[in-house]
Protein backbone atom coordinates (compact mmCIF):
# COMPACT_ATOMS: atom_id res chain seq x y z
CA UNK A 1 0.00 0.00 0.00
CA UNK A 2 2.85 2.42 0.70
CA UNK A 3 4.09 1.82 -2.87
CA UNK A 4 0.72 2.89 -4.28
CA UNK A 5 0.71 5.99 -2.04
CA UNK A 6 4.20 6.84 -3.27
CA UNK A 7 3.10 6.31 -6.88
CA UNK A 8 0.06 8.51 -6.34
CA UNK A 9 2.24 11.21 -4.77
CA UNK A 10 4.63 11.03 -7.72
CA UNK A 11 1.69 11.34 -10.10
CA UNK A 12 0.38 14.39 -8.26
CA UNK A 13 3.85 15.93 -8.30
CA UNK A 14 4.10 15.48 -12.03
CA UNK A 15 0.81 17.28 -12.53
CA UNK A 16 2.00 20.20 -10.38
CA UNK A 17 5.29 20.64 -12.24
CA UNK A 18 3.90 22.01 -15.54
CA UNK A 19 1.89 24.68 -13.71
CA UNK A 20 5.03 25.86 -11.92
CA UNK A 21 7.02 25.85 -15.15
CA UNK A 22 4.70 28.24 -17.00
CA UNK A 23 6.36 31.50 -18.05
CA UNK A 24 5.72 34.54 -15.91
CA UNK A 25 3.20 36.87 -17.51
CA UNK A 26 3.94 40.58 -18.11
CA UNK A 27 3.82 42.44 -14.81
CA UNK A 28 0.68 44.49 -14.29
CA UNK A 29 2.67 47.31 -12.70
CA UNK A 30 4.26 49.65 -15.22
CA UNK A 31 8.02 49.92 -15.33
CA UNK A 32 9.86 52.99 -16.51
CA UNK A 33 13.39 52.66 -17.87
CA UNK A 34 16.16 55.06 -18.92
CA UNK A 35 18.97 54.56 -21.49
CA UNK A 36 21.70 57.11 -22.28
CA UNK A 37 22.42 57.28 -26.04
CA UNK A 38 25.60 59.32 -25.43
CA UNK A 39 27.19 56.61 -23.29
CA UNK A 40 27.13 53.27 -25.09
CA UNK A 41 28.45 51.48 -22.01
CA UNK A 42 25.79 52.80 -19.64
CA UNK A 43 23.33 50.11 -18.54
CA UNK A 44 19.58 50.54 -18.79
CA UNK A 45 18.09 51.47 -15.42
CA UNK A 46 14.43 50.79 -14.57
CA UNK A 47 12.18 52.26 -11.90
CA UNK A 48 8.74 51.59 -10.47
CA UNK A 49 7.46 55.09 -11.24
CA UNK A 50 7.56 57.55 -14.12
CA UNK A 51 8.57 60.22 -11.58
CA UNK A 52 11.73 58.29 -10.64
CA UNK A 53 12.62 57.66 -14.29
CA UNK A 54 12.28 61.36 -15.18
CA UNK A 55 14.38 62.34 -12.17
CA UNK A 56 17.14 59.98 -13.35
CA UNK A 57 16.80 61.03 -17.01
CA UNK A 58 17.23 64.69 -16.07
CA UNK A 59 20.01 64.21 -13.54
CA UNK A 60 17.63 65.28 -10.76
CA UNK A 61 16.74 68.60 -12.44
CA UNK A 62 13.08 67.47 -12.63
CA UNK A 63 12.26 65.49 -9.49
CA UNK A 64 8.56 66.32 -9.30
CA UNK A 65 7.20 64.86 -12.56
CA UNK A 66 3.63 63.59 -12.32
CA UNK A 67 3.53 59.80 -12.04
CA UNK A 68 0.84 59.61 -14.74
CA UNK A 69 2.94 59.84 -17.92
CA UNK A 70 0.02 60.51 -20.28
CA UNK A 71 -1.17 63.38 -18.10
CA UNK A 72 2.37 64.74 -17.74
CA UNK A 73 3.03 64.73 -21.49
CA UNK A 74 -0.30 66.42 -22.16
CA UNK A 75 0.88 69.37 -20.05
CA UNK A 76 2.71 71.91 -22.24
CA UNK A 77 4.55 73.32 -19.21
CA UNK A 78 5.95 69.90 -18.31
CA UNK A 79 7.05 69.28 -21.92
CA UNK A 80 8.79 72.69 -21.89
CA UNK A 81 10.60 71.70 -18.68
CA UNK A 82 11.81 68.48 -20.32
CA UNK A 83 13.02 70.41 -23.37
CA UNK A 84 14.89 72.85 -21.13
CA UNK A 85 16.39 70.09 -18.95
CA UNK A 86 19.24 69.66 -21.45
CA UNK A 87 20.78 72.92 -20.30
CA UNK A 88 22.34 73.51 -16.91
CA UNK A 89 24.55 76.21 -15.45
CA UNK A 90 27.91 75.73 -13.79
CA UNK A 91 29.06 77.62 -10.68
CA UNK A 92 30.04 80.65 -12.78
CA UNK A 93 26.68 80.78 -14.59
CA UNK A 94 28.04 79.42 -17.86
CA UNK A 95 25.70 77.18 -19.83
CA UNK A 96 26.63 73.49 -20.02
CA UNK A 97 25.08 70.68 -21.99
CA UNK A 98 23.44 68.07 -19.78
CA UNK A 99 22.07 64.64 -20.43
CA UNK A 100 18.28 64.72 -20.59
CA UNK A 101 15.45 63.09 -22.57
CA UNK A 102 15.45 63.14 -26.37
CA UNK A 103 12.42 60.83 -26.48
CA UNK A 104 10.12 58.79 -24.31
CA UNK A 105 8.78 55.59 -25.85
CA UNK A 106 5.63 53.94 -24.51
CA UNK A 107 4.32 50.40 -24.49
CA UNK A 108 0.81 51.47 -25.48
CA UNK A 109 -0.87 54.09 -27.66
CA UNK A 110 -1.53 57.54 -26.19
CA UNK A 111 1.56 57.45 -23.92
CA UNK A 112 0.27 54.50 -21.89
CA UNK A 113 1.91 51.56 -20.17
CA UNK A 114 5.60 51.07 -19.50
CA UNK A 115 8.05 53.71 -20.75
CA UNK A 116 11.61 53.80 -22.07
CA UNK A 117 13.29 57.20 -21.91
CA UNK A 118 16.25 57.75 -24.20
CA UNK A 119 18.61 60.51 -23.02
CA UNK A 120 21.53 62.24 -24.71
CA UNK A 121 24.06 64.94 -23.90
CA UNK A 122 23.03 67.26 -26.75
CA UNK A 123 20.01 68.37 -28.75
CA UNK A 124 19.19 67.09 -32.21
CA UNK A 125 20.27 69.43 -35.01
CA UNK A 126 16.85 69.74 -36.58
CA UNK A 127 17.01 68.86 -40.25
CA UNK A 128 15.90 65.30 -40.91
CA UNK A 129 18.53 64.72 -43.60
CA UNK A 130 21.10 63.83 -40.92
CA UNK A 131 21.07 61.36 -38.05
CA UNK A 132 21.95 62.59 -34.57
CA UNK A 133 21.47 59.31 -32.68
CA UNK A 134 20.65 55.76 -33.64
CA UNK A 135 19.84 52.43 -32.04
CA UNK A 136 20.38 49.51 -34.40
CA UNK A 137 18.42 47.13 -32.12
CA UNK A 138 16.37 48.28 -29.15
CA UNK A 139 17.00 46.59 -25.82
CA UNK A 140 15.76 42.96 -25.86
CA UNK A 141 12.95 43.48 -23.39
CA UNK A 142 11.70 46.47 -25.43
CA UNK A 143 11.91 44.97 -28.93
CA UNK A 144 8.52 44.96 -30.67
CA UNK A 145 6.76 46.70 -27.77
CA UNK A 146 6.39 50.41 -28.59
CA UNK A 147 2.93 51.87 -29.14
CA UNK A 148 3.59 55.65 -28.99
CA UNK A 149 6.31 58.21 -28.32
CA UNK A 150 7.10 61.86 -27.72
CA UNK A 151 10.40 63.50 -28.69
CA UNK A 152 12.18 66.44 -27.06
CA UNK A 153 15.13 68.76 -27.63
CA UNK A 154 14.46 69.42 -31.31
CA UNK A 155 14.43 65.67 -32.16
CA UNK A 156 12.32 63.76 -34.66
CA UNK A 157 12.23 59.96 -34.75
CA UNK A 158 12.02 57.43 -37.56
CA UNK A 159 11.13 53.87 -36.53
CA UNK A 160 11.97 50.63 -38.35
CA UNK A 161 10.49 47.16 -38.16
CA UNK A 162 13.80 45.28 -38.23
CA UNK A 163 17.29 45.74 -36.86
CA UNK A 164 19.79 47.98 -38.63
CA UNK A 165 17.07 50.32 -39.92
CA UNK A 166 15.47 47.87 -42.36
CA UNK A 167 11.97 46.60 -43.02
CA UNK A 168 8.82 48.67 -42.85
CA UNK A 169 9.32 52.16 -41.44
CA UNK A 170 7.51 55.31 -40.45
CA UNK A 171 9.10 58.64 -41.24
CA UNK A 172 10.43 61.31 -38.94
CA UNK A 173 7.96 62.87 -36.51
CA UNK A 174 8.22 64.53 -33.12
CA UNK A 175 5.20 62.82 -31.57
CA UNK A 176 3.12 59.80 -32.45
CA UNK A 177 0.24 58.74 -30.23
CA UNK A 178 -0.22 55.57 -32.31
CA UNK A 179 2.43 53.78 -34.35
CA UNK A 180 0.06 52.26 -36.90
CA UNK A 181 1.77 49.45 -38.84
CA UNK A 182 4.72 49.53 -36.43
CA UNK A 183 2.63 49.17 -33.26
CA UNK A 184 4.49 46.48 -31.30
CA UNK A 185 6.82 46.01 -34.29
CA UNK A 186 9.70 48.50 -33.78
CA UNK A 187 13.24 47.10 -33.61
CA UNK A 188 15.49 50.05 -34.56
CA UNK A 189 15.31 53.85 -34.29
CA UNK A 190 16.94 56.97 -35.74
CA UNK A 191 16.79 60.45 -34.19
CA UNK A 192 17.31 63.54 -36.31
Amino acid sequence: MSASIAAAAMGMASFATPAQAEPVQHMEKDRHCVVNLSDAGAPMACYDTFTEAVATATGGRIADAPDNAAKALGDARFAARLNAAGVKKDDTGSTLAASSPVSIMFDDADFGGDSLTYTADHDCTGPTNDVDFRVHLVQANWNDRFGSYKAFRNCFLSLFEDLDWTGASIGFAGTRTDLGILDDETSSIRWS
